[in-house]
């Protein structure tokens, strides 16, 4: 039995803190508000991130799983020294970091991304998660902690509920439950990588306590790309359905919706994920360690099912 600690509650942190406990390792969720998976076999605790106590919390722990999603408005503000913070605990408590990643640092238009490319990101954002892992690194190869990064793609799965949880969540998926056009952001025909979150957790469960997966950064493995227009038909098949109407939402719409909405504002500067192809490969994750992806026809199944048996007003 190893003891786990992850930090943060939201759909990843979530399942990947129910993936340890189903193997049984004793796992710790610490949140601001003490939220996450309600079983007994987890504990949750109430703490910020960045607070000493901490520390004594993670003495003796064999992985630190940091799963915090910070809204992109506080990225380039709160990140930094939330990550000093975490990363000073995973250092003096021994613990293998295992950082919740996504592919943010690589240069627009490097599709197919492989792990081994050189970070250029072409954004804040982007810069603010490359220099996150990049001192990781560096300290590793100083000797001073272990630490993986876990690369996924845009999320998807019966996990996401929020509205603006994800592109190819309820955003989504309502309108095409309900027949009502989908506006989405970017080339509805663009092929794009979309990784199930169970395979997040199933990946960081396995990596984390093989010391072959310390010190680098690997790609979640994925189901085959798809454009949002062919996930959209996925999602409509699976429920029964007719053919969605799949729409581009105007540039400018975005620009307009972002004086008043703070997430909406900053989607502009990642648009170029979606504008064009953005595709990562797995292979190596795979070949070295066995893990697969969820077929995408079993994902589409639960997601739809997740959604119909939770309905939500679509407006119009």
């Amino acid at each position: 039995m190893s003891r786990i600690i992850v930090l943060g509650a939201g759909p990843i942190g979530s399942t990947t803190a129910q993936e340890f406990a189903d193997r049984g390792d004793q796992v710790t969720v610490v949140t601001r508000s003490a939220s996450g998976p309600r079983r007994p076999d987890i504990d949750l605790v109430a703490l910020d991130a960045a607070a000493p106590e901490l520390h004594d919390l993670a003495r003796g722990a064999d992985v630190i799983v940091n799963a915090i999603n910070l809204p992109y408005a506080q990225w380039a503000t709160d990140w930094p020294p939330l990550h000093r913070a975490i990363t000073e605990v995973a250092e003096r408590s021994g613990a293998v970091l295992a950082l919740i990643g996504n592919l943010y640092g690589y240069a627009a238009g490097a599709s197919p991304m492989t792990p081994d490319l050189p970070l250029d990101p072409p954004t804040r954002k982007g810069a603010v998660r490359a220099a996150m892992w990049e001192d990781l690194a560096e300290a590793t190869r100083a000797g001073r902690l272990r630490a993986l990064e876990l690369r996924a793609s845009d999320y998807v799965g019966p996990q996401v509920t929020a509205p603006m949880g994800a592109h190819a969540g309820p955003l989504l998926l309502d309108p095409v439950l309900a027949g009502r056009r989908a506006w989405v952001m970017g080339d509805p025909d663009a092929a794009h990588t979309w990784t199930s979150i169970s395979d997040i957790a199933r990946t960081t469960v396995v990596l984390a306590g093989d010391e072959r997966a310390w010190g680098r950064g690997w790609h979640v493995p994925s189901a085959e790309p798809r454009s949002i227009r062919q996930v959209a038909r996925d999602y409509a098949t699976a429920a029964g359905r007719p053919e969605p109407t799949v729409t581009k939402l105007p540039r400018p719409v975005l620009r307009l919706g972002g004086l008043f909405q703070p997430q909406l504002r900053e989607m502009v500067e990642m648009m170029y994920q979606f504008d064009e192809t953005f595709v990562a490969t797995h292979d190596e994750t795979t070949t070295t360690f066995g893990v697969r992806p969820t077929p995408w026809k079993q994902t589409v199944a639960e997601i739809v099912a997740g959604r119909l048996d939770t309905p939500v007003p679509v407006p119009a």
